[in-house]
């Protein structure tokens, strides 16, 4: 196995998928054949990977748990073993549309940015998150270099999957980093860097470390500062606002898919979600008759 583990290894690379992808499809076939006693994959048929997933399916695994695996079979077997037939009569497990998590008015935004107000580098990360629509991971790794004030854009390097876009910077997002920089003189390369030791108390006082923030700690950041209460929200959260908001204020689809880092339309329509004050508001062609 482990010749056919090196040969999908570099085949994934070759195809140029992410490092993440790559270690996940690789971590699926090594569940695969663990579940049939260790055997070589190329010895593995279609009925092999048929009473896998419907293992899956027995275990209660979500519809995209299910979708991942089978994808990396299917470039196990059609890419890396050359053997397509042994996936053709798979139907690939239906992916159920998920809860998409919620989106802030923006009265609900001004009131989160308020709990960090005396919170200068916390604050101005999320804020920079739902001006720009990044992903908490995309905002934990910018650096200095990737703010163009000239071009007025946030060029993204680590997007998912390591493509890279580029978001707007507007005038006011560009104050608000310059106050940053003035305020809390973090320490370059990293736009935002972690700091030395764990944990979100007292963060402010310990010394600049020599790595970007990590998004968990971010993530965890925003959790723990939130007052109780109704309104929880979570970092995807912001996105889904930053995409929704321009929906509404009639940006093209298109350039929100552009700008979130999409591979699909799809994905960003499942991003939006249209306030039913607005959809009320809509004109009938009809009432244009």
């Amino acid at each position: 196995m482990n010749h056919i583990h090196k040969k999908m290894r570099e085949d994934l690379q070759l195809r140029g998928l992410s490092k993440r992808t790559t270690s996940h499809y690789l971590l699926c076939v090594s569940v695969f054949t663990r579940y049939h006693d260790g055997a070589s994959a190329d010895r593995l048929s279609t009925e092999h990977v048929r009473s896998f997933l419907l293992h899956l399916a027995e275990l209660g695994r979500s519809s995209s748990t299910q979708a991942g695996y089978h994808a990396a079979l299917k470039f196990l077997f059609v890419e890396t073993l050359g053997r397509p037939k042994v996936m053709e009569v798979i139907p690939r497990p239906r992916v159920r549309m998920q809860p998409t998590g919620r989106v802030l008015t923006r009265a609900e935004a001004r009131h989160l940015l308020d709990t960090f107000a005396h919170r200068p580098f916390d604050y101005t990360f999320f804020a920079l998150m739902l001006a720009t629509g990044l992903r908490i991971s995309e905002a934990a790794a910018l650096q200095v270099q990737d703010i163009d004030r000239r071009a007025r854009l946030i060029h993204v390097r680590s997007g998912k999957g390591e493509k890279s876009r580029s978001v707007m910077l507007s005038k006011r997002t560009l104050k608000l980093l310059e106050r940053y920089w003035v305020v809390v003189s973090p320490r370059p390369p990293f736009l935002f860097p972690a700091r030395q030791g764990g944990g979100p108390q007292k963060a402010d006082l310990r010394p600049w470390a020599d790595h970007a923030v990590c998004s968990k700690i971010m993530a965890d950041r925003l959790r723990y500062y939130q007052p109780p209460g109704p309104l929880r929200v979570r970092s995807h959260d912001l996105r889904r606002t930053f995409a929704t908001w321009l929906i509404e204020d009639g940006y093209d689809l298109r350039l929100v898919q552009v700008l979130l880092g999409h591979a699909s339309p799809e994905t960003t329509a499942r991003y939006t979600r249209i306030h039913t004050d607005m959809i009320a508001d809509t004109i009938s062609p009809y009432d244009k008759l």
